[in-house]
């Protein structure tokens, strides 16, 4: 790969560590890109929304440019540019699939977050995304861009199952294994990816991402070049061009300093 020219982030699991915060090494990574000749843009991709990855980007000294709700929008300073809710009918049949689930039902509508009703599951969110959804009949909810059905891992995969089989219409993907994502199957951050590459005619060979949970296989697919965190789903390491060391260990800055030092992302597996 000649220089990159576009650097793309997962969050949680990537960027943040297993307690949510960002390391001292992962800023001083971020600092290292910026200054260094490898320097470009960088774009955070997230299944979080839009007003949960903003502090993000402040904490990073970073331009809030984002894919979110695990790409059914892409919101660049502040500006939408590109969004694919779900079709409302099978919106409600998931909403519906996870409440007969016993499942915490999360609905994610542009810069909103509703829920039902406050229960353990929802309070742990807020606290993780430091916000809490707000308490709505979500029956009358009418543009939804992402649904998450939060509980016990038993729970989640017969959802999973259930809505793989029933709601053709949608993905529905594990973050991590009591997060079930769902969203319009046409949406993903390997597609966001695409649209991104339209909007800024950057190649996707000269894009870099990195990446941890199922749901970003198909953007470290879709890269010139893949970075897996030592602590991702097997899937993902086994596609990626390297794999680095765990979001709890420093591993963001590993694969920083290889690629300056190689000057580029070409350098070899370890």
């Amino acid at each position: 790969m000649n220089k990159p020219k576009l650097y793309v982030f997962d969050i949680d699991g990537t960027l943040l560590t297993t307690e949510y915060k960002i390391l001292p090494s992962t800023k001083q990574a971020m600092s290292l890109l910026a200054e260094s000749e490898l320097s470009a843009p960088v774009m955070l991709a997230s299944a979080r929304s839009p007003r949960a990855i903003d502090p993000i980007c402040r904490e990073l000294n970073l331009a809030p440019f984002y894919v979110s709700l695990n790409g059914a929008l892409i919101v660049r300073d502040g500006r939408v540019l590109y969004d694919k809710p779900m079709e409302p009918e099978a919106a409600q049949k998931v909403m519906q699939i996870g409440r007969e689930a016993g499942l915490s039902v999360n609905v994610y509508s542009t810069w909103d977050w509703f829920i039902e009703e406050v229960n353990p599951w929802s309070t742990h969110e807020g606290k993780m995304v430091s916000w809490q959804g707000e308490v709505r009949d979500l029956r009358t909810v009418r543009t939804v861009h992402k649904i998450l059905l939060l509980g016990e891992q038993e729970l989640i995969l017969r959802a999973q199952n259930r809505i793989g089989q029933e709601v053709p219409s949608v993905s529905a993907q594990l973050s991590i294994p009591n997060y079930l994502e769902i969203s319009d199957r046409s949406a993903s951050k390997g597609h966001a990816l695409e649209v991104v590459s339209e909007l800024l005619q950057i190649d996707f060979r000269d894009m870099v991402a990195f990446g941890d949970g199922e749901n970003d296989l198909a953007m470290l697919q879709r890269a010139g070049y893949s970075i897996a965190m030592g602590n991702a789903h097997p899937n993902l390491k086994a596609v990626a061009d390297f794999v680095t060391g765990t979001n709890d260990e420093d591993g963001i800055l590993q694969a920083v300093q290889r690629m300056i030092a190689a000057g580029g992302a070409d350098f070899e597996e370890r």
